[in-house]
């Protein structure tokens, strides 16, 4: 697989709604379950594609929350994720549900985080493709609130749809939370991954093309 494929099928893979049911029932101890929105945005379209996702608790009625913003790039044949922050969260809360109010998001509506960017590596697994995004062994993300310096882990499995539809695509997000005196994890996928399915698919509102941008 040539990196500008590899780069349009982990964009369509990770474009949609998401969400982990069969985990949460089947291990409620430890696995919220949780609904994901992945939403295109047009933001970096000259060298990227960059989504807005925000989680929620799909058992409750609750609004969204962690929202962060994702680039993905072909760097030079190397597919890279960075993330950032939102600079008044609550100013778009629930826009990757609201595509009119996601397509007036401005660069100047983020923040750069410091250790955010991860490499992502592809790899054939049965009659799928993995993307593994990881940052840097010891490396964590880091954010300041109310003063305080915050850790964060971040690491993504995005799995495509099978060609036959057998497997459905997936996202298994490994995010944890580290404290910053013990470097501990103290949040998050604390036994594993949370795996979310896509039960909606919005590849169709990616840029487009999506392959223009790999050139």
């Amino acid at each position: 697989m040539t990196a500008s494929t590899a780069f349009e099928q982990l964009c369509r893979t990770l474009a949609g709604t998401f969400q982990n049911r069969d985990q949460a029932l089947a291990d409620p101890a430890w696995y919220v379950h949780l609904r994901l929105w992945c939403s295109p945005t047009r933001l970096f379209v000259e060298d990227s594609v960059t989504f807005l996702i925000e989680q929620a608790s799909a058992a409750f009625d609750q609004a969204p929350y962690r929202q962060r913003v994702l680039r993905i790039r072909n760097e030079t044949d190397q597919l890279t994720a960075e993330y950032y922050a939102l600079k008044n969260p609550l100013a778009w809360q629930g826009a990757t549900q609201a595509p009119e109010r996601l397509q007036a998001l401005q660069p100047d509506d983020l923040q750069t985080l410091v250790n955010s960017r991860l490499s992502i590596q592809s790899r054939a697994e049965g009659n799928t493709i993995r993307f593994e995004a990881r940052q840097q062994p010891g490396q964590y993300c880091q954010f300041v609130v109310n003063g305080e310096t915050k850790l964060v882990e971040l690491a993504f499995d995005a799995i495509a749809t099978s060609p036959d539809n057998s497997i459905a695509a997936a996202f298994w997000m490994y995010d944890k939370g580290i404290d910053a005196a013990t470097h501990k994890p103290t949040w998050g996928a604390l036994h594993g991954p949370f795996k979310l399915i896509k039960t909606h698919d919005d590849s169709a509102q990616l840029p487009d093309p999506v392959s223009s941008q790999s050139a």
